[in-house]
């Protein structure tokens, strides 16, 4: 079993007004209990979850930019493995970006980078609590 963790868990889990605070906190203690296999998540995932946290603090919050950086790296780091996304998967990723973009629904890069990330390494289930990821991946929200 393996799992990929998106932006919406990093941000709940460290956002306590968020309204998925307490669900992140359940599924972080069950990803410590290693209910959830081996974690995977990205450098993309990494850019995202600082910058719409920076965002949303308005940079007031340093303290949970410093926590977000200890979910990545080092000791306190989540994921067993950060995958950075190589460049012979960048044109891959733009042809599904195109595929699933229309204006009924919007997906971002990142969302597509996150799909090619999982089949390419065979990662069943995300944890997200974006519901586009319904019909690609088994959701654990």
């Amino acid at each position: 079993m393996a799992t990929f963790l998106d932006t919406g868990f990093y941000f709940a889990f460290l956002t306590m007004k968020d309204k998925y605070h307490q669900r992140a906190v359940n599924i972080f203690k069950e990803i410590v209990e290693r209910k959830h296999g081996k974690i995977f998540s990205s450098d993309y995932i990494l850019n995202e979850s600082l910058t719409l946290l920076n965002y949303r603090t308005k940079g007031s919050r340093q303290d949970l930019i410093k926590k977000m950086k200890m979910l990545f790296f080092g000791e306190k780091s989540i994921a067993d493995e950060l995958i950075s996304i190589p460049i012979d998967w960048l044109e891959e990723i733009t042809e599904l970006f195109i595929k699933l973009t229309n204006n009924k629904r919007i997906f971002s890069f990142t969302d597509c980078s996150n799909i090619i990330i999982c089949e390419k390494k065979k990662i069943s289930f995300m944890v997200s609590f974006d519901q586009d990821y319904a019909g690609f991946l088994n959701v654990i929200s």
